[in-house]
């Protein structure tokens, strides 16, 4: 019996040791991994990024913050050629970058132009930009533009002329309708080529778009392509939406685009008013166009009381939905 006492007793002592080696490591790992968690929930803290600058994805573009941006005095009435105009051009294109429009051309969506400006006392020629993106389509003969135009009137009489309405409205609804449009390209390319088109120089007699059609697209070899506009859309009391049935190319496009928004509950109408916009640049190159405004669009274009506190946010957000919408579904339709 002896030994077998004996190797209990060993036992036992083996056994005691193990546990108290296993006690003894487990406390360590256990401080150890103590330390380790501290240590990771320090860096966590200290290591939160912080919200990223503009032109970053991270950023939210909402209507309101657009045309607030647009309408503050930073950009000072965004009138060509002012450093206003040139800091509103920088913030639509670092928009496009978040978006992820790719460039009509080259690595940049400045496209330049020369635009007649006062220096002084006389008439020179001056370098500005329109911002153009593009979403790329699977057939190069034809093409979507998508317009609204980016300038105002600067200041008079040391008062800030905001151009809410006339035309941070337009631009914000362009920039909903890339949003979403891009977002579906990623799954489902399209068949044209969709092109975003802030111009500048309307003010200046569709300075930015006339150049935009002949340095551009006139180069470009586009066999079927036409033009929205929107221009000043969204106020309170802004009346229906309207377009001016006057143009010797577009009859099939009025047709179309005025029955899909009547289908989707917004009032389209024919209007005897003559509407300045850029989408006369496009008739003139015999392309295809409309230009969507509202009928009471007088009552503040132009005026020191265009401001964003006369408009309807999300009106402006139906309008890009629907044009997003008439776009997807039109998609490779020749006008």
């Amino acid at each position: 019996m002896t030994p077998i006492i004996n190797r209990f007793k060993t036992s036992k002592l083996f056994i005691a040791a193990l546990v108290f080696l296993l006690t003894f490591t487990t406390s360590c790992s256990n401080s150890e991994t103590s330390t380790i968690s501290s240590n990771q929930s320090s860096k966590v803290k200290t290591s939160i990024p912080e919200i990223p600058a503009l032109g970053h994805s991270l950023n939210v573009h909402t209507i309101e913050r657009i045309v607030d941006t647009l309408s503050s005095d930073e950009f000072e009435g965004r009138k060509t050629f002012s450093n206003g105009n040139e800091k509103a051009g920088k913030y639509i294109a670092s928009i496009y970058a978040d978006i992820g429009l790719d460039s009509l051309s080259g690595n940049s969506y400045f496209l330049e132009y020369e635009q007649n400006g006062v220096s002084g006392n006389y008439i020179s020629n001056e370098t500005v930009q329109n911002i153009v993106g593009l979403i790329k389509g699977t057939d190069s003969d034809k093409a979507i533009i998508i317009s609204a135009h980016f300038d105002s009137l600067g200041s008079k009489d040391g008062e800030i002329y905001r151009g809410a309405y006339d035309n941070a409205s337009g631009v914000a609804a362009l920039i909903k309708i890339a949003e979403k449009l891009k977002r579906i390209s990623v799954e489902n390319s399209f068949e044209s080529n969709i092109i975003f088109c802030a111009f500048n120089g309307e003010e200046q007699l569709y300075a930015g778009s006339a150049a935009f059609v002949k340095q551009s697209l006139s180069k470009s070899g586009y066999k079927n392509m036409y033009n929205i506009n929107i221009d000043s859309i969204g106020a309170e009391n802004g009346g229906e939406y309207v377009f001016p049935n006057d143009s010797k190319y577009s009859q099939k496009l009025y047709d179309s685009i005025k029955s899909f928004m009547n289908k989707n509950r917004i009032v389209l109408i024919e209007t005897t008013e003559i509407i300045g916009s850029d989408h006369r640049s496009f008739e003139q190159m015999s392309i295809p166009n409309i230009t969507i405004s509202q009928e009471n669009f007088r009552d503040w274009v132009n005026k020191p009381v265009d401001t964003p506190d006369i408009l309807d946010y999300e009106e402006i957000e139906k309008i890009a939905n629907v044009l997003s919408d008439f776009i997807i579904h039109n998609d490779g339709i020749v006008y």
